[in-house]
């Protein structure tokens, strides 16, 4: 038996939390053409890696080497979303979801402003240097194999100097608020990231939304939540959008000739959301 001392009880909050975040998810639908959206999500996915064929570009442009790199990340990442939507893995949704809209941050960036790359050269010196200042203290047997390495601290001035340059430039490491603010996208941080965030580093909030369901008065914790598809109609309409939405600015960079396919899809996407998705 539990000592009083563990006897942690349910917080009051706890079942108007989950009928909160039920009751916002589920506002939204306004017709039973759930399945629509997830099969016009695999639509998009399949024909917009058919449509990067096109994409011609030049790898040893920084810029563009890495506009490409951000835009395959985005698809591929949509590919292991729409197989975790359609196996009912639901817990794994907003953590693979929130590495979509990160990368969608730091490519809309990237195609507004090309000197925006050297904030993200910034950010990788100065994480390369925790980490490798890290492996130099020798008590880390996850950088057992870096610690060896003959260069270690050669690598370590390297990326010092190298970040240092870069500052004098008034270029420094962005933090993620400052990132989502130069995309012009504050209000997604301070609200979708907000939730996206708790869930990824479990959060009360994200244990409740998971694990607990509540009926008749009363809750049960359960494992793999059966939860409808319409309560994770908001991930699949952003995702959506984000696939559209960074698709055509690729088209348009790269001038592939495409922007005409990818606009019938923005329309198609408008026009669900009208048969789906209330205001």
């Amino acid at each position: 038996m539990a000592l009083q001392s563990d006897a942690w009880p349910l917080p009051p909050f706890a079942a108007a939390s989950v009928g909160r975040r039920q009751a916002r998810l589920s506002a939204v639908v306004k017709c039973p053409r759930k399945m629509e959206y997830l099969k016009f999500l695999k639509e998009l996915h399949d024909k917009f890696i058919d449509l990067s064929k096109t994409i011609i570009f030049d790898k040893k442009h920084p810029r563009q080497l890495f506009m490409v790199a951000l835009y395959g990340t985005i698809l591929e990442l949509c590919g292991g979303f729409i197989t975790l939507v359609n196996e009912k893995f639901y817990s794994s949704v907003p953590s693979i979801f929130r590495s979509i809209v990160e990368a969608h941050v730091e490519l809309k960036n990237l195609y507004s402003e090309a000197e925006y790359g050297y904030f993200m050269e910034a950010s990788r010196n100065d994480q390369w240097i925790k980490v490798l200042k890290e492996a130099k203290k020798g008590n880390n047997p996850y950088l057992a194999e870096i610690q060896k390495w003959e260069q270690l601290d050669t690598e370590i001035e390297n990326h010092k100097c190298a970040l240092k340059d870069l500052k004098n430039k008034g270029y420094k490491p962005l933090k993620v608020f400052q990132r989502f603010k130069k995309a012009d996208m504050e209000k997604e941080y301070r609200s979708l990231y907000n939730f996206l965030s708790c869930d990824a580093h479990s959060n009360i909030r994200a244990l409740i939304s998971r694990h607990i369901d509540i009926k008749n008065g009363d809750f049960e914790v359960v494992f793999y939540k059966d939860e409808p598809l319409e309560h994770h109609l908001s991930y699949l309409d952003t995702t959506a959008g984000i696939m559209v939405d960074s698709s055509g600015m690729m088209h348009e960079l790269f001038k592939t000739g495409q922007d005409g396919i990818v606009k019938k899809y923005r329309e198609s996407l408008s026009e669900l959301r009208k048969r789906v998705l209330s205001t």
